[in-house]
């Protein structure tokens, strides 16, 4: 416990002296003049002529061609995102801790981060990627801070200091409840057999995707009318897409397969050992209720007891009413069965503990992010206790439930990590970086 202690606090003046050395270096680029302006370039060190000293530097060697820093004269601000100053920004620079994200370099954020570039590259860079009264931040300028966080990132690590530096960092006035998602492992077979009688279902040929009423909608036509797609009741219950070939796996639990669908994706365990993807194709397009809720509404289950596993004993002692049950969150999501790992919205394998699902209206599709927040760690299947993330996100992917000031941090694949998902439920510190020469140049 002492060794502890001496080492907690050792780490803390550690940070202390950084953060000391940081501001002075902020100071002197204050004096200076070219942290603000641009103005000037300290010579390169004697000993060392592609070395670049300092802060205040347009780059970090001469092979680096980064533009000069400047600041933008006007940063735009809303009711809900505001730029913190340069000094704020190098604070939380230095509180990111990417080894509580499982990364030992910032060069690991390389193949994330250029995921995401693919995305805002394919949408028209004029249009306005954030909407906010007095804030507009366009595609050009998500994927311009991209771009310069990717030409940073093999620097970042000997100078984290260039990300405070090249970045203006927007903090939320609300903080956004964040929760956990990953990707569940289930036992499943290709073919129907005994043990293995409950169907995964492909999407159907007849659910379609368009506007109608002026809204975007999931639906079918019948008898040459527009009409919603089919409820959870009339697929599980009602058995309407049976026999028509639709069925890509069939599982041995059917609760497996309603939480596979909350997580949208999910990892087949085949009889034979081997394993397949399965990663979410479409939706029905009805809005999602949690299966704990609906037991809760009805008196079967009391507050403060409607996890997973609290749900699974009550159907094991009341199997005749799970599907009944199930059928009241009307949501059903369709699969498609694939060799690749679990994507995001943005069509992109998502990265366990970088990845998050987020509002498109709240934050764009593919934007950086820092973000701060606690989380359980875990042992042996169950959580015992609470540790800090303090890092890089991407905002990757998006869930029916993520409205608002509401994140889902992807936690990773297998049932392993589980116990870490499925309990998170905290108040997160985020920020959304974009570059400064980004806001110059729009």
């Amino acid at each position: 416990m002492k060794a502890d202690k001496q080492i907690f606090f050792s780490g803390q003046w550690f940070r202390f002296i950084l953060l000391a050395l940081c501001m002075v270096g902020l100071l002197s680029c204050m004096k200076e003049g070219s942290i603000f302006r641009g103005e000037a370039e300290a010579p390169p060190e004697p000993d060392n002529p592609d070395r670049v000293v300092g802060l205040c530097q347009p780059g970090v060697t001469r092979g680096l061609t980064l533009r000069p820093v400047r600041e933008p004269e006007f940063l735009p601000t809303s009711d809900f995102f505001f730029p913190l100053s340069n000094t704020e920004g190098l604070e939380n620079t230095i509180r990111i801790d990417l080894a509580s994200q499982g990364l030992k370099s910032w060069n690991e954020l390389q193949g994330p981060v250029q995921r995401s570039l693919e995305y805002a590259l394919n949408m028209k860079a004029g249009e306005a990627a954030l909407v906010q009264p007095g804030m507009e931040i366009t595609w050009a300028q998500v994927v311009r801070s991209l771009e310069e966080f990717i030409e940073l990132l093999p620097h970042l690590d000997e100078y984290p200091e260039l990300l405070a530096n090249r970045f203006v960092w927007y903090g939320m006035k609300q903080k956004p409840l964040m929760t956990g998602y990953y990707t569940p492992e289930i036992e499943a077979s290709l073919t129907r057999q005994p043990g293995y009688e409950f169907p995964i279902y492909g999407v159907p040929n007849d659910l379609q995707f368009g506007k109608v009423r002026g809204k975007h909608r999931f639906y079918r036509i019948e008898h040459g009318r527009v009409t919603p797609y089919y409820e959870r009741g009339d697929v599980d219950v009602g058995g309407v897409l049976a026999g028509r070939g639709l069925e890509i796996a069939w599982a041995k639990d059917p609760i497996d397969v309603f939480y596979m669908q909350v997580e949208g994706c999910g990892r087949l365990r085949l009889p034979d050992g081997t394993t397949r993807n399965v990663l979410y194709g479409a939706k029905n397009g009805y809005g999602f209720r949690s299966l704990g809720r609906i037991l809760h509404s009805k008196g079967l289950l009391p507050k403060g007891k409607l996890s997973k596993e609290h749900v699974r004993n009550y159907f094991s002692k009341n199997p005749k009413q799970m599907f009944h049950m199930m059928a009241e969150n009307r949501s059903y999501v369709f699969f498609r069965l694939e060799d690749s790992p679990p994507e995001g919205t943005i069509g992109k394998p998502l990265t366990p503990m970088v990845s998050l699902a987020t509002d498109r209206k709240l934050l764009p599709l593919g934007s950086l992010l820092a973000f701060e927040a606690e989380i359980p760690e875990a042992e042996n299947g169950r959580p015992v206790g609470k540790r800090r993330v303090a890092g890089i996100g991407l905002a990757q992917d998006t869930g029916t439930a993520i409205r608002g000031t509401r994140l889902d941090y992807y936690i990773g694949e297998g049932n392993e990590v589980e116990p870490v998902a499925n309990n998170i439920m905290t108040e997160a510190t985020v920020y959304l970086l974009i570059s400064k020469e980004a806001l110059i140049n729009g």
